[in-house]
């Protein structure tokens, strides 16, 4: 018994001595993306703010067809605004093109839950895909 309770009084001042040191790493953070107008710290920005936003992701995703941070940004933003169901088309695209990405399915369950769907084929998110790509490559074109 004495050899226990010696082994717990250790393992309490290890864990009080782990948690209340600092550390000296802090987490990576990830690079901005290029936009032209950044996004304001409150979700209450102005609609011209926020289509000029939409616009340069949408821009971003023309010159740069598979970068999926920016379509997973788009997403976010849509979800946001709770636009659940437009939030589900640039997570399509995305997983297309990195299906490893874990977040990438993470925020479509969130997104295909909240839209009021209780599945989506695989079919439809190949269909959603290929509108959206579609949607971007025509994006200012007057269509």
């Amino acid at each position: 018994m004495t050899y226990f309770k010696g082994l717990m009084i250790a393992a309490a001042i290890d864990l009080v001595w782990i948690m209340g040191r600092p550390t000296g790493t802090q987490p990576a953070t990830v690079a901005p993306l290029d936009v032209v107008v950044e996004w304001p710290a409150q979700h209450q920005a102005d609609a011209k703010t926020f289509e000029e936003f939409v616009d340069s992701l949408i821009a971003v995703l023309q010159e740069h067809p598979e970068d999926v941070s920016a379509m997973e940004t788009l997403a976010g933003v849509y979800a946001d605004n709770g636009w659940w169901d437009a939030a589900i088309n640039p997570l399509a695209r995305a997983l297309e093109i990195d299906p490893s990405r874990r977040s990438l399915w993470s925020a479509l369950d969130r997104a295909v839950e909240k839209s009021g769907k209780a599945k989506i084929t695989d079919g439809e998110l190949v269909r959603r895909a290929a509108a959206f790509r579609e949607s971007v490559e025509m994006e200012g074109h007057g269509c």
